[in-house]
Formats: C-alpha cells, sequence, structure tokens
C-alpha cells in the first residue's frame, strides 16, 4: 500500500511540475531578446532590448512594447515598462509606466489605473497592531529623483500627505521585526503613524549632536515605547536591501543530453560546455547566472556571443537547451 501511495505522489508530483512548464521562455543572441517555444522554434527574432518577467514567470515584457504570456503563448501590446507587482485591496496589480504616467493594471480582471503621477516604482510595508496581526499596508511611491509619496493601499493610492519627502526623511517603527508605524520629518517636526495610517504623535525637532542617530535625535528615540505603547518598538529600516548571489552551481544541469536534442553540458576541470553529439568538434565555453528582477531563475549564458537562456527546472523541463539552433552555428 504504501508503494502504491508513493508511486501516485510522485506521478502528481511530476504531473504538476509538467504543467508549469512554460509554452514558450526568451533568450538572449548578441544581447538581444527573442522568444522560443518548448520544441525550439524561435517564436520571435531577438530584436528586444530589454526585458522583465514577472508574476512568476507568467508574462514576459519587452522594451515596453510587447508583452507576452508564457503559459498560453499569447501576445498582447504592453501596457508601458514593467516596474513591479503590488497587492492593491487585497488583489494583485503589476505596475508600468508610460512615457508621461505610472499605470497599474490587473491582467485577471481586466482592469487598468491610471495614476496621476509617474513613480519610478512602487513598494509596500505591511503594518501590524498590537497582536501582531497584519491590518495595513503603507504604500510608497519613489520619484526618479529619490523623493518620495506616502499613499493609501487603495486602487487610487491616495496621498497619505501631499509632500514630496526625500527618503531620508522618512522611517519606519519596527517591533521585533515587524512595522507597527512609520514616522517622517517635515516644518520642524516629526509626525508619528500608527498601523491605521493615523497621526499619533507630532514633536519638535531638535538640533542632532554628531552622537546621535541618522534619523532621530536620541531623546526622541527613547519615547518610541510611549508614543506606540509597545515596550519593544524601535526604529526600522526603510531602506535596507537584500543581497542576492548571482551564481548557481551548473553540475545540476549536467547529464546526458535529452532524446529531442543532440546539446548537451559538460564539465572539464573547472569550466563547462555546451557539445554536440552529432559534431565532436562543436565546443561553446558556457557559465552560469540568474535573471533578477524581484525573483530569480536560473539562466546559462554562452558569453562569446553575448547570450543566453533559461533553464529553471521549475518552468523548462530540464536539461533541454532552449536556445535556437541556428544561432549555435
Amino acid at each position: 500500500m504504501k508503494t502504491v501511495i508513493a508511486v501516485l505522489v510522485l506521478t502528481f508530483t511530476i504531473s504538476s511540475q509538467a504543467q508549469n512548464y512554460r509554452k514558450i521562455v526568451p533568450f538572449k543572441y548578441q544581447s538581444k531578446w527573442g522568444i522560443v517555444d518548448s520544441l525550439n522554434h524561435e517564436i520571435a527574432k531577438p530584436e528586444y532590448t530589454s526585458l522583465h518577467v514577472f508574476n512568476d514567470f507568467l508574462y514576459v515584457e519587452f522594451d515596453g512594447k510587447d508583452l507576452y504570456n508564457l503559459k498560453t503563448g499569447e501576445k498582447q501590446k504592453a501596457p508601458g515598462i514593467y516596474i513591479n507587482t503590488i497587492e492593491v485591496d487585497g488583489e494583485k496589480y503589476h505596475i508600468f509606466n508610460t512615457a508621461a504616467h505610472t499605470i497599474l493594471v490587473n491582467f485577471e480582471k481586466k482592469e487598468t489605473i491610471h495614476l496621476t503621477e509617474k513613480y519610478k516604482y512602487i513598494k509596500t510595508i505591511p503594518l501590524y497592531n498590537h497582536q501582531d496581526k497584519k491590518v495595513n499596508t503603507l504604500v510608497i511611491g519613489v520619484f526618479d529623483n529619490h523623493e518620495v509619496k506616502l499613499l493609501k493601499n487603495d486602487k487610487n493610492l491616495t496621498p497619505i500627505s501631499s509632500t514630496k519627502f526625500t527618503d531620508e526623511a522618512v522611517e519606519t517603527i519596527e517591533k521585533r521585526n515587524k512595522f507597527i508605524g512609520f514616522a517622517y520629518r517635515d516644518k520642524g517636526y516629526f509626525v508619528f503613524y500608527n498601523h491605521d495610517l493615523k497621526i499619533i504623535k507630532k514633536i519638535k525637532t531638535l538640533p542632532k549632536s554628531k552622537d546621535d542617530y541618522e534619523f532621530f535625535t536620541s531623546d526622541v528615540l527613547n519615547k518610541l515605547p510611549v508614543i506606540y505603547g509597545e515596550e519593544n518598538a524601535s526604529i526600522g529600516c526603510l531602506n535596507c536591501a537584500s543581497i542576492w548571489d548571482n551564481s548557481w552551481d551548473l553540475n545540476t544541469f549536467l547529464g546526458d543530453s535529452p532524446e529531442e536534442s543532440n546539446y548537451y553540458i559538460t564539465k572539464e576541470n573547472r569550466d563547462y560546455f555546451l557539445k554536440n553529439n552529432l559534431d565532436a568538434n562543436f565546443k561553446i565555453e558556457v557559465d552560469s547566472n540568474l535573471y533578477d528582477y524581484e525573483e530569480s531563475y536560473e539562466m546559462i549564458n554562452i558569453n562569446s556571443t553575448n547570450s543566453s537562456f533559461f533553464c529553471d527546472s521549475r518552468i523548462v523541463k530540464t536539461p533541454h537547451i532552449l536556445f535556437p539552433e541556428k544561432y549555435l552555428k
């Protein structure tokens, strides 16, 4: 009985994974991007200069002009250049920029929201109450000059304040690594907001000594537990950045060539090469890389032609080489 269950689980896992394979995927040749299908047929020539893959590798946008659904193969006009994705009122919206405005698009609901401002990007900060339950979201619109605007999490992204702040003038307040509010400096005051986006305190700013924290004076910092009614309330980190590794182990891609292809990857000493079963003289050096924009996906680079292709087992059947053969010759 256990064997039968194990086989069923394995079969379901393989079937589920196969359903996630993309019908088409991007590839790069001589610094230009194109599209290839799962049978290695070229769908779009490498003519695009930039791409953005998003929504769990479901969509790809090229040059702000064309948008492809990678599961269905459908092509449509891109709303603009893809920036990032946020949740608004519990719904997922993708953010695009045109020459003049920022646009929010929900493809599932076929809904488009045109904002009055143009942001470089938009990010969200989850806010928690005293019971550590997420109850709200602070939306931050960032402009090209690094100024920011504080916004509500509604479909109009209504401004909390009409002021555009420098990013050094806004900071989060946290409790045990969870954000419980935020504050900004404006017109000689620190203005404090809670998780309900309500002003709970204003304190006049004072000159800081060299030993004081960059954002708050020591005196104000010590008052945070009282202001927020939380013993562990402290200054957060609004602009902390994550550090990503831009490589992965190509050993996971080694093995015999698949039945549908004569190409495979092998290792010689410390280097990796793309080879062909039918041509003993064919040998191209390759290395690993990550496409890293919001999410990370494994790629293989062909440095001699500034080319690359996706090979992440979550989205393509490995060890397939999804790269048009004519560009390898």
